[in-house]
């Protein structure tokens, strides 16, 4: 396996994540999340589609003026004017979309495959004349004819394509399968050939494929924060940072703002994080074993595979049924409260009693009210 010196991501958050239904953002919201990806280290930002609306190209605008360090991108479909819209906004690059699967070609765009390839190389020759960096999206990809497809990608290198992007639109294809489809169109562009992938989540293999497309020589890896996007999403840009730093040895971004961002866009997007969720869940770094919670306030590796500090969360130990006396001292030294062994005992005991009574785990509020129970019924003994 080789692996390439970089992997740039492609972050699509402010376009592909704008397709989750009931999300908008307005050009301060995009503006808000361009920089803090920025901060993150993201190289690419694909920003929007100028052509939808005037709020798209204010915010494309103001993103390239922004001077960022990521560079920008403005999306379009295969159509002179889209291309021209995003010529206008001054960005370094163009996502330039086209499925070419024969369903797409047959029920959508009503073209042979000739008709296709002629307009697909006309449109890469008039961007490129205009100075774009070209991002050549096969939307669609995995389920287009193999053939066809690098016979898509070679005309469009030819033509003054940069690179060209695998479009797993439906989430169907497996790690297995996109290991060889990688190859297969790696072998037909000429070496050195960027190529980038864009998974979405459908089976739940965004990731999976993404990184199977890495181990097999792409270099860019097209994803959302949060996993945001059409039906199950796309990749999660904060998850592929995370297994690119600690799977594959890339330190390059800035993971301790992993949380922060992920944050950013929950609020912005008003679309929560699952609790569970890989990176910036509220449970993930949160104990609530008594076996548990014992051996990480001894050692946290016991049970946590990289430290919260890592992406910028912390580590809880949840109290309540579960809990023992060493979870429950713990808790109250971080309260900066002193206790007895025998109180100690007593309030273990109450904290079992109200969680089992409630359902639920203890708040540090409703906790610091127990004690403060427990203290005045026992005394400080």
């Amino acid at each position: 396996m080789k692996l390439p010196s970089e992997v740039i991501i492609h972050d699509t958050t402010l376009r592909e994540g704008e397709q989750t239904p009931g999300v908008v953002f307005r050009p301060e919201d995009k503006l808000e999340i361009a920089r803090m990806l920025d901060k993150v280290g993201i190289q690419q930002i694909e920003a929007g589609f100028p052509a939808a609306s005037q709020g798209e190209r204010e915010a494309l605008r103001r993103l390239v003026k922004e001077g960022l360090n990521a560079k920008i991108f403005g999306f379009a479909r295969a159509v002179k004017s889209d291309i021209d819209e995003v010529i206008k906004c001054d960005t370094f690059g163009l996502v330039l979309s086209f499925p070419p699967s024969d369903m797409h070609l047959k029920y959508k765009l009503r073209m042979t495959r000739e008709q296709y390839l002629e307009r697909a190389v006309e449109l890469v020759e008039y961007a490129k004349a205009h100075g774009l960096y070209i991002t050549y999206s096969a939307e669609d990809s995995t389920r287009t004819d193999l053939e066809f497809l690098k016979k898509v990608f070679r005309s469009v290198i030819d033509a003054g394509c940069d690179r060209a992007r695998i479009v797993d639109t439906l989430g169907c294809i497996h790690p297995t399968a996109m290991r060889f489809l990688v190859r297969q169109v790696k072998e037909a562009l000429p070496p050195g050939t960027p190529i980038e992938v864009h998974c979405h989540n459908d089976h739940g293999l965004g990731l999976a494929n993404s990184l199977a497309a890495l181990e097999e020589g792409a270099s860019v890896i097209s994803s959302v924060v949060n996993g945001l996007g059409e039906r199950a999403g796309v990749t999660p840009t904060e998850e592929v940072i995370l297994a690119l730093h600690n799977l594959y040895g890339y330190t390059t971004f800035r993971t301790e703002h992993l949380y922060e961002l992920c944050k950013l866009v929950e609020r912005v997007s008003n679309i929560k994080i699952h609790p569970a969720k890989p990176v910036s869940g509220s449970n993930i770094f949160a104990h609530v074993s008594g076996v548990h919670q014992h051996a990480v306030i001894v050692n946290p590796v016991t049970y946590e595979p990289y430290p919260p500090e890592l992406v910028g969360q912390r580590r809880r130990l949840v109290i309540g049924k579960l809990s023992g006396r060493h979870a429950i001292k713990a808790k109250l030294e971080e309260l900066g409260v002193k206790v007895s062994d025998e109180l100690l005992t007593k309030i273990t005991e109450a904290v079992k009693a109200a969680s089992e009574e409630r359902k639920s785990a203890l708040s540090d509020e409703e906790f610091l009210r127990l004690v403060d129970l427990v203290v005045k019924e026992h005394g400080n003994q």
